[in-house]
């Protein structure tokens, strides 16, 4: 008797239907009819499941073994034809060496695409590592530089001058010196925040005339502009001409 034949007799014997068995097997209806009409056979797992749901064994249900399922089967019924048979667990084995090969297709697939995701993190860190070949343009710079807003305060011992130019901002930068410098012994300190350059003195001589320059550049070329001279530091007193 042929396995189709079998699988019927046996769900039968079980009072299943094929929905039932479908639903035991997480499969659909149709897999199961497809079973017992003979267009489809059952992989090897799940040959397994359902001769556990039916209560036989795999080779009673492949004809390999007579059993009785019931009272009225004779114990012949099972005998099945021996090509039958063969070409039934010569599927068997079929579809169990092609998941074999499957399994190993897919191990490949996951090796090469772990490589793959290895080599794309080792480029992005070594594009993110390689010096940039980009050229920055600075900031252009006018022909004439204006101070605007100029005073003199004192903190402390420090003279503090504060002015607005008239460029600033992101790509310049502002410095300030002193002539004289008293033999380097005068402390020049330039800030810019705001739009508002602040430069601290310290240390100018007493009754000795200094004048003081502010530079601006983009590091490329650079602009000067005296601020204002005869900086001059009395007993109480603190005198200074301004240019701009």
């Amino acid at each position: 008797m042929s396995f189709q034949e079998n699988l019927i007799r046996a769900r039968k014997a079980r009072g299943m239907t094929q929905e039932e068995l479908a639903a035991r097997l997480s499969i659909s209806r149709q897999a199961v009819s497809k079973w017992e009409t003979g267009e489809s056979l059952p992989d090897l797992y799940k040959l397994a499941a359902l001769a556990d749901e039916l209560g036989v064994s795999t080779d009673e249900l492949c004809g390999r073994e007579p059993a009785a399922l019931c009272g009225e089967v004779p114990a012949t019924a099972f005998a099945g034809d021996a090509a039958e048979r063969e070409a039934f667990a010569e599927e068997i084995r079929r579809i169990a060496k092609q998941n074999r090969s499957l399994r190993y297709v897919v191990g490949i697939l996951v090796l090469i695409c772990g490589v793959l995701t290895m080599l794309s993190g080792y480029r992005s860190l070594q594009n993110s590592k390689a010096p940039s070949n980009e050229i920055t343009t600075p900031a252009p710079l006018p022909d004439t530089i204006t101070i605007s807003g100029l005073t003199l305060d004192i903190d402390g011992i420090a003279l503090v001058f504060r002015f607005v130019p008239s460029v600033s901002g992101e790509g310049y930068e502002w410095s300030a010196s002193c002539a004289p410098d008293n033999n380097g012994l005068i402390s020049v300190e330039t800030t810019t925040d705001g739009g508002i350059c602040t430069v601290r003195l310290l240390n100018v001589p007493r009754y000795g005339g200094v004048t003081l320059s502010a530079t601006v550049t983009n590091g490329a070329e650079s602009r000067s502009i005296c601020l204002a001279t005869d900086i001059r530091v009395g007993e109480n007193s603190i005198s200074w001409d301004p240019q701009v």
